[in-house]
């Protein structure tokens, strides 16, 4: 199905706080781990279709008044969705062993991905914090600073001019 990739960030301590953050949406997810050892990058594509490529032509009864007639509306919509559910079921299970969560995504995935862990954590009585939050595309050095920022980290320092 997927497979993820990994990429070993620079390691920097500091905190022994245990954290992830997951920027997430229907394409993919990009997972940042933050260990007493440093941080790690993990990546997780999906096979979820577009949305113009799910719902393709959609026909119109010339017979159907305005308004009306849903069920031409949603064609390929319930497969992208079966897809899409599949894909969080799949990020989430990446998630099982970690401490505090960051979501942050553009769109609706990562609240979609809140309440899958939240309904797991619940099931298997596990008390986490888990903390959403809406933004664009991140890259990997600016995911893990915001996940530094998240649990209290220093920021990594520079000399600039030696």
């Amino acid at each position: 199905m997927t497979e993820p990739t990994a990429t070993r960030a620079p390691v920097v301590s500091g905190t022994d706080h245990a954290a992830v953050l997951v920027w997430i949406d229907a394409r993919e997810a990009v997972i940042v781990r933050w260990t007493d050892e440093g941080s790690s990058v993990d990546r997780v594509f999906s096979t979820v279709p577009a949305h113009r490529r799910s719902t393709g032509h959609v026909r119109h009864d010339p017979l159907t008044r305005h308004g009306g007639g849903g069920a031409p509306q949603t064609a390929g919509e319930p497969h992208r969705l079966e897809h899409l559910e599949r894909f969080v079921q799949e990020v989430a299970d990446h998630l099982v062993g970690d401490g505090d969560v960051v979501l942050v995504g553009p769109g609706t995935v990562h609240e979609r991905l809140e309440a899958h862990l939240r309904e797991m954590d619940s099931q298997h009585r596990r008390s986490r914090s888990i903390n959403t939050r809406r933004t664009g595309r991140l890259s990997e050095r600016q995911l893990v600073a915001q996940l530094r920022e998240h649990i209290g980290a220093s920021p990594r320092r520079r000399r600039v001019g030696s």
